[in-house]
């Protein structure tokens, strides 16, 4: 079936146009219409009000042939500091191409991205699956936290980081860090510092299969533990 999407403000000025015709599988809900929006044109929704046919909506709501979606970022009077920030944990594969649409901005001159793959042998074994779990609204609020940390020391970014959930196979990609600022060298540390903190933070654990069995990955803890 199709679907009218409708943008406004922030959203139709990073989309480049204020609206999409969408071919969309019969009882679509607007959280997975969004979801579909975000992978094939890199424009985060998150925070966004929807109405459907000038009604406000739930995400779970399903929508209808011909509807028309209008995705609402919030308000005057609050604050933008996210637009600059995706950060989402999610089953779908990593795309870089989706990261550097988000990214690729005119005043930014540089780009720097970390993809972190599933690796085997690890440690001796073959390694033939890592799943992964994760909570994913604490994640989003860790990731977007690391962001603002690194913007603290290098200045003005934009900042995209996903990880996945679900079973991987060697050579996927687990996360991808991407960084665009004005100049190379921020780029660079910021994506390090992003690294190197999402590690021991973002609340997602890993059960591996390699040939001995199953088993949960050792972590590291950033934090007072029980």
């Amino acid at each position: 079936m199709q679907v009218k999407a409708v943008f406004f403000a922030r959203l139709k000025r990073e989309l480049g146009q204020g609206e999409l015709t969408l071919d969309a599988p019969a009882g679509v809900t607007v959280r997975q219409l969004a979801a579909q929006i975000e992978a094939a044109h890199g424009l985060s929704l998150r925070g966004c009000m929807v109405a459907v046919n000038e009604t406000y909506a739930t995400p779970e709501q399903v929508v209808g042939e011909n509807d028309e979606v209008a995705f609402l970022p919030p308000v005057a009077g609050g604050s933008e500091d996210g637009a600059d920030t995706h950060a989402e944990v999610t089953a779908a594969p990593l795309n870089l191409e989706t990261a550097a649409h988000f990214l690729i901005r005119e005043r930014y001159g540089a780009q720097a991205y970390f993809v972190g793959t599933v690796r085997s042998p690890n440690q001796g074994k073959v390694v033939e699956f890592i799943e992964y779990e994760g909570y994913a609204p604490l994640a989003r609020r860790v990731m977007e936290d690391a962001a603002a940390a690194a913007r603290e020391r290098h200045g003005e970014l934009r900042v995209y980081i996903e990880h996945r959930t679900g079973r991987l196979t060697p050579g996927e990609a687990s996360i991808l860090i991407g960084v665009a600022s004005p100049h190379r060298r921020a780029a660079l540390e910021a994506c390090d510092l992003l690294i190197e903190r999402l590690k021991v933070e973002v609340p997602v654990w890993k059960r591996e299969g390699d040939e001995d069995g199953e088993h949960w990955v050792a972590g590291q803890t950033a934090h007072d533990t029980l």
